[in-house]
């Protein structure tokens, strides 16, 4: 059997589905990888040598139809020489223009909606022609994946799917609880940091950490504030590299880059994750902190909500809303360091009962064998 794996990324293919594709290998099929070489020098990433990645071309943020049909064009002459017995597509363009050109070559496919994003958020020209656009491309596609409830319910609703067609990943894309082990446990006198681990985006949240960052400040309340996350001023809702920097130089957030092994900076002891997003499929980086066993601050909204029991493993609070999330903060610092130890704890529980990437893989293999 050989299965090819698209993404608009490599590093986003190798980093968050990996497990995924090796899994099929190490069971026998060939693996074929088809993403853009990453532009951004910092989010090279190592591709297995068990694979075959082959390069395509995409301009991930333009609103040019041509480029668009250029990129399907290119897609279609890579299938038809591949000829893969199924395709699995992620993000908006491989979706939309992926289904397309595996209907075009006659090839099966199936899609992941990982999040609906900002197309989905407004009631634009352009969101609504993002919106027919996928509803035109995923018609195409034998099934597709989504990460929440919400967004199973929302893709039916608006007619962008059938409802047969949709399955539920219910702890999201997974994460491998037996390689991401519980942390060392918070002790007496270990100074907290909230750390932001997330693209720069607005819609991420970013506003509202700075705001509740400013209102720390103001109470005389000591937490370090860091953003970890790569810049990309292409992508809308971008926060550009200069209004972090004004940031920082206010003693509002430190900005510790991009990094391949973020998970080194999230394992370290005191760390608080904190992701104030205004919308997520179903978000890594706090699976991968309940995995660690850190405690968590996050949106409530679908795609954040289910990692977080209120109080017990960290807390929930309004989007869009930076006292809030400041109040959540002065909260969490106002515990006894036992208290906090407690709740790492409770994160990692939820983690094993929820999120392990077995359950997602015989969720791949049902669909990919026709039991789904």
């Amino acid at each position: 059997m050989k299965l090819l794996f698209c993404d608009n990324t490599i590093w986003g293919l190798v980093n968050f589905r990996g497990a995924v594709f090796k899994h099929f290998y190490e069971q026998g099929a060939e693996i074929v990888l088809v993403a853009p070489t990453d532009a951004h020098t910092e989010m090279k990433t190592q591709v297995p040598d068990y694979v075959r990645f082959v390069p395509v071309r995409l301009n991930r943020t333009s609103k040019n139809p041509l480029e668009d049909l250029a990129y399907m064009a290119r897609l279609w002459r890579i299938y038809r020489q591949e000829r893969p017995d199924c395709i699995f597509h992620y993000t908006i363009k491989p979706n939309i223009y992926g289904s397309l050109a595996a209907k075009l070559a006659g090839l099966r496919s199936i899609a992941m909606v990982a999040g609906l994003g900002y197309a989905f958020s407004g009631a634009s020209l352009t969101d609504r022609i993002a919106q027919a656009l996928y509803r035109f491309g995923l018609r195409y596609a034998e099934r597709i994946f989504v990460l929440n409830e919400s967004n199973k319910e929302l893709l039916i609703e608006r007619h962008i799917v059938k409802k047969e067609k949709v399955v539920l990943l219910h702890g999201g894309e997974g994460i491998d609880t037996n390689v991401l082990q519980e942390g060392r446990p918070v002790k007496e006198g270990t100074p907290v940091t909230f750390l932001m681990v997330a693209r720069a985006l607005y819609d991420k949240g970013y506003a509202e950490f700075i705001e509740a960052a400013r209102q720390l400040k103001e109470q005389g309340l000591k937490a370090d504030c860091c953003l970890l996350g790569p810049i990309d001023e292409s992508y809308p809702n971008a926060v550009s590299r200069q209004t972090i920097e004004a940031d920082a130089a206010q003693g509002l957030v430190r900005y510790l880059g991009f990094s391949t092994h973020p998970l080194d900076t999230m394992r370290k002891e005191g760390i608080v994750i904190v992701l104030p997003s205004y919308h997520e499929g179903m978000s890594r980086s706090l699976m991968e902190a309940c995995a660690l066993g850190k405690p968590i601050i996050t949106s409530d909204i679908p795609g954040c909500r289910e990692m977080v029991e209120d109080g017990k493993n960290g807390y929930l609070v309004p989007a869009k809303d930076g006292k809030a999330l400041a109040e959540a903060m002065s909260r969490y610092l106002s515990l006894d360091w036992q208290s906090q130890a407690q709740m790492g704890h409770e994160s990692r529980r939820i983690a094993l009962e929820r999120y392990d990437i077995r359950h997602v893989i015989a969720a791949y293999e049902r669909v990919l064998y026709n039991k789904e």
